[in-house]
């Protein structure tokens, strides 16, 4: 039986994980900033051998992209260390880990979709952190873990830039919106999705990184 410890429930991707959950024959913990301190490695050991966990998805992370450019020792504490602190006990105990990053740890000047083994150039903080948490996940190296990079992640929960777009929509007869980003949208849901569906199938001696999105292409 998989004892799955999920953080960042109540982000836009745990959220549509803790929806789906209930169609899998899996034992869920979910957790938020105020049931389990990440960034606290003894808070993350306790949890875990309280509730035998032996799987962990991380989609925990300091999203505030431009906040995060005068915040940086919060977004590293996030998005780096707890990455690390979670590595480290995934490696010791022998759990299986799925961590949540993002495209950010690109530059954006690519002119085609990119693949996994592009070169990593982030352009601010948020990016650079990320960053930081999958080579420290790479070099802590636990067995049977991922890294999923994802892109503009849309739900229903949450704030995102398809629900603002329905609002403003709703509110205004014109829009006018610089669109000075092209990205491929990712619907949280399919991709909660994905990750149930892979979870008890991952085999591999060395973490693995995954580009997923949808199809189809925008600008914003």
């Amino acid at each position: 039986m998989l004892n799955v410890l999920v953080t960042g429930s109540n982000g836009q991707l745990g959220s549509e994980i803790q929806e789906l959950s209930c169609d899998y024959k899996y034992n869920f913990y979910f957790t938020d900033r105020t049931t389990l301190d990440i960034s606290n490695p003894h808070a993350i050991t306790e949890f875990v051998n309280s509730n035998s966990i032996n799987t962990i998805i991380n989609c925990a992370a300091y999203t505030a992209v431009d906040k995060a450019e005068t915040d940086i020792e919060n977004a590293d504490k996030i998005n780096h260390l707890s990455v690390k602190y979670i590595a480290e006990i995934a490696k010791e105990k022998n759990i299986n880990l799925i961590h949540i990053s993002t495209d950010y740890v690109f530059d954006g000047t690519n002119y085609k979709p990119y693949n996994e083994d592009d070169k990593t150039n982030p352009n601010g903080v948020y990016g650079k952190t990320k960053l930081d948490g999958e080579k420290a996940m790479q070099e802590i190296n636990p067995a049977n873990s991922i890294i999923i990079r994802t892109s503009w992640v849309y739900s229903s929960y949450g704030n995102n830039f398809v629900k603002t777009m329905l609002r403003l929509g709703k509110e205004k007869e014109q829009l006018g919106v610089i669109f000075d980003q092209v990205g491929t949208p990712t619907y949280a849901r399919d991709l909660a999705k994905a990750i149930l569906e892979i979870m008890p199938k991952i085999s591999n001696d060395k973490v693995k990184i995954y580009n997923y999105s949808n199809e189809g292409v925008l600008s914003w």
